[in-house]
């Protein structure tokens, strides 16, 4: 046994591996996210803790949600042209009261019978002309084109030539442009302007269809005739 001892010391001893310590190094790093997660105590010698990830997305929530409500609100600039609020569900018409007077396309009377004394108005703007000649081509297609009367579009400002002429090369009855007066647009004199607006911006608020536009209520207003002398 001792010549055996004596043996293995002179052999020389086979070196050491290096042992691999990754899963530790891995187990010692932090993950990508570990310092949102770390929490912070509410008071000094609370036991109450929350997420540090918490405390800095609740303020970027609160800020989000201001901006929305600020661009929903009727009297913001940025929600002018927008309804306020959700419109109204749609409501079955009743068979008893609002019967439709037909089903699917009448056959067209190309008689030379008396003509009703009309003509088609609209109110519109410049920029409105993409909706304006989608209009014009489904009143022609399915029924000016054989009668031909006349357009009478209105603004409360001056058109320009694109849409006077983008307009008359979708119909060839006659049309006319016409700048509605100051004083059959907007709010009367006699009427508190800020008293109008508070009651705009409630209809707005009650989710009534169009009820926060103020430019919809001149318009109905104009429509009703209480605008003409």
């Amino acid at each position: 046994m001792g010549l055996v001892q004596r043996v293995g010391k002179w052999l020389p001893s086979a070196p050491s591996l290096p042992i691999d310590d990754s899963s530790s190094e891995k187990g010692r790093k932090f993950p990508r996210f570990a310092f949102f997660r770390r929490r912070i105590r509410l008071k000094g010698n609370s036991s109450i803790s929350i997420p540090l990830g918490f405390v800095l997305l609740f303020p970027c929530i609160v800020i989000v949600l201001i901006l929305l409500l600020f661009v929903r609100h009727p009297a913001s600039p940025g929600g002018i042209l927008i309804p306020a609020g959700t419109p109204p569900s749609i409501r079955k018409i009743s068979e008893r009261y609002d019967k439709v007077f037909a089903t699917g396309c009448l056959p067209v009377d190309k008689t030379d019978g008396p003509r009703a004394n009309a003509a088609f108005v609209v109110l519109a703007r410049n920029k409105e002309i993409d909706g304006v000649i989608q209009s014009i081509k489904s009143i022609e297609r399915h029924f000016n084109r054989w009668y031909h009367y006349p357009y009478v579009f209105l603004n409360d400002a001056d058109f320009d030539d694109a849409f006077m002429d983008t307009v008359k090369n979708y119909t060839s009855a006659p049309v006319e442009f016409g700048k509605i007066d100051e004083t059959m647009w907007g709010f009367p004199s006699w009427v508190d302007h800020e008293v109008a607006k508070e009651g705009i911006r409630k209809q707005g608020d009650a989710a009534i269809m169009y009820g926060g536009m103020e430019s919809y209520h001149h318009m109905c207003r104009f429509y009703s005739g209480y605008g003409l002398p």
